[in-house]
């Protein structure tokens, strides 16, 4: 059932090379000066006419050998060749929605969420899960679901130059953290899954034996933070350091999940947020795909490492949890399985392992104190009166995070929006600038005050433009995977066109502001991510029926500044659309 359309989804179209450079100088247009632009077009000019075309020839062939697409291989591996550390800067964090009030206690919130996840992985497993369909707008294609098989029982694994994924779920265990201590569990055998009342059990041992002193031990899952290179090399020494290591190890790699036992109480929302993003950077295991983390007063969330996965997986798998949760029901299998005690972890460290995890924790923490989430939960309109009024939500609060961020640094920068691909097989994201003509157009009715009338003909042409180029990034027709994936080949060849050394590539490129949304009532409240740029903000939003929740990440960049402009250009544009539309 999973795959019944699999084969039949079209490969990802590869836009030719007139038709990326044409849209190319479009986008850039709007973030250079007029001198710049020239300089642009002449570079464009000579890469289709000399380097260019070469390039577009080869990528032809390669499009035309692969299964995949164009651009998979290349995406797969700029995703593994990735140096830098995880946390923050990759993987992104989730706050999930409760299902009772108060919630449960947290021994029995994870051993329920611990058998919903398995169902759901039975699913994939068994080739049950319904495929994924686009929106009825877009005629409810069937979409790709590759990247199901990449959710459960995968980890990254660091290396030197570029990281391996490796699947290997043949024990189809889950790992606990607790204080820095690990605990596998075998809650799925054949099949079926262990009670959730024995689960709990298991789980209430783990919080009440951890010695309360654990916390001072070797915070192993810090290195997980650690520069992949650095980690790479630490990895290799403990595996080689003692056999009990490399089993323990093996132990992490091969678990469907990790459970993340947290000892801390966020106050807020926004305290929460940072326990999804980071945490303490030690109680966590930042390379293995998924993550659940409990709070001890109730909170739950997720941290999400996604060099195989994309958000849209995420928020399914959510969604059939908590169907599940809302059941509250165990199925009639779930009563057979003897449940064995959790095995702990062993580990034994040199005293210069012991130095390098104790580098890391220092880093970690250090790194995590560089930035600040800041929270807008939005509450006067939401999805469904913007649509009332016949406009795009997305495009809508696209336009108000523009219009904040001239309000804060009287200036436009390039603005990223994640737009999926999933209609194509093999399809996963292009990246979407959000910046036109027509938005630019909007913001300068507003900063030299036009009439209402004005603004308003101004934010139907830029909602217009928003929803025109999304449309063509869910085509395929961006230009960031298409010109990443000659400048590729060009790379391995030993040239360097001057459209790469050009400063509207490198402008573009920046992403100042880097932006993606979730769906709303899939079981998500609030989901952040790291920004890009050191002076730029990651913006992750939800647009629920009646409001609109977003997360600002930076690096201190004025955040709350941004937040309070956030929240006063969506009051004035929904001001703006129910008084010009009545």
């Amino acid at each position: 059932m999973t795959y019944q359309f699999q084969n039949s989804l079209p490969k990802l179209p590869l836009p030719t090379l007139e038709q990326t450079c044409k849209l190319y100088l479009q986008i850039v247009a709007p973030l250079l000066s007029e001198q710049e632009i020239d300089r642009t077009q002449a570079v464009v000019e000579e890469f289709q006419q000399e380097s260019g075309q070469k390039l577009q020839q080869q990528l032809e062939i390669i499009n035309r050998a692969t299964k995949t697409s164009y651009v998979h291989d290349y995406r797969e591996e700029s995703f593994s060749e990735y140096r830098g550390a995880l946390v923050i800067n990759k993987n992104f964090g989730g706050i999930l929605t409760p299902i009772s009030q108060p919630e449960l206690p947290q021994a029995q919130l994870a051993a329920n969420w611990i058998v919903d996840t398995l169902k759901f992985y039975l699913k994939i497993k068994r080739r049950e899960l319904e495929p994924d369909r686009d929106s009825p707008r877009n005629g409810n294609q069937p979409m790709c679901m590759i990247q199901y098989e990449n959710l459960f029982g995968w980890n990254r694994i660091p290396g030197i130059k570029r990281d391996q994924m490796r699947h290997s779920p043949e024990r189809e265990n889950v790992v606990l953290i607790y204080q820095n201590e690990f605990y596998s569990l075998q809650p799925l055998k054949q099949e079926k899954i262990a009670p959730v009342g024995e689960i709990e059990q298991q789980i209430n041992w783990i919080l009440e034996n951890t010695s309360s002193t654990s916390c001072e031990e070797p915070a192993l899952g810090a290195l997980t933070a650690m520069q992949r290179a650095s980690w790479a090399v630490v990895r290799e020494g403990t595996v080689a350091l003692d056999p009990e290591n490399a089993h323990s190890l093996d132990l992490l790699d091969s678990a469907l999940f990790v459970v993340c036992l947290d000892d801390t109480a966020p106050a807020n929302i926004e305290a929460a947020s940072g326990t999804v993003l980071h945490g303490d950077g030690k109680n966590r295991w930042f390379d293995k795909p998924l993550q659940l983390i409990f709070t001890s007063n109730g909170w739950s969330g997720i941290n999400v490492e996604h060099v195989g996965i994309d958000g849209f997986v995420v928020m399914r798998y959510l969604y059939e949890v908590n169907k599940e949760r809302q059941q509250n029901q165990e199925s009639a299998q779930n009563t057979s399985v003897e449940l064995e005690p959790p095995t702990k972890l062993q580990w034994k460290f040199s005293e210069e392992i012991l130095a390098e995890i104790k580098q890391a924790e220092a880093e970690v923490e250090g790194f995590i104190s560089e930035h600040e989430i800041k929270v807008l939960e939005y509450q006067e309109f939401g999805g469904n009166s913007i649509k009332n009024y016949r406009m795009s939500p997305d495009a809508v609060v696209q336009l108000a995070i523009q219009l904040a961020y001239v309000k804060l640094r009287n200036k436009i920068d390039s603005v990223y929006e994640s737009v999926h691909t999933r209609r194509f097989a093999y399809g996963r994201t292009e990246a979407m600038r959000s910046v036109t003509p027509e938005s630019v157009e909007l913001i300068r009715t507003f900063t030299e005050q036009d009439s209402d009338q004005a603004k308003y003909a101004a934010l139907k042409k830029a909602v217009a433009a928003h929803v025109s180029r999304q449309k063509d990034c869910q085509q395929g027709y961006g230009v960031d995977r298409h010109l990443q994936s000659l400048l590729r080949l060009a790379r391995a060849q030993g040239m360097m066109p001057q459209i790469y050394q050009d400063k509207a590539y490198k402008v573009l490129g920046e992403s100042t502001i880097c932006t993606s949304s979730l769906a709303a009532g899939m079981g998500m409240d609030l989901f952040c991510f790291g920004q890009v740029a050191d002076n730029g903000y990651g913006i992750g939003y939800i647009i629920k029926p009646d409001s609109i929740t977003v997360s600002v990440t930076s690096k201190y960049q004025q955040t709350q500044e941004y937040i309070d402009l956030l929240r006063l250009s969506f009051s004035e544009l929904g001001k703006l659309i129910a008084q010009e539309s009545s």
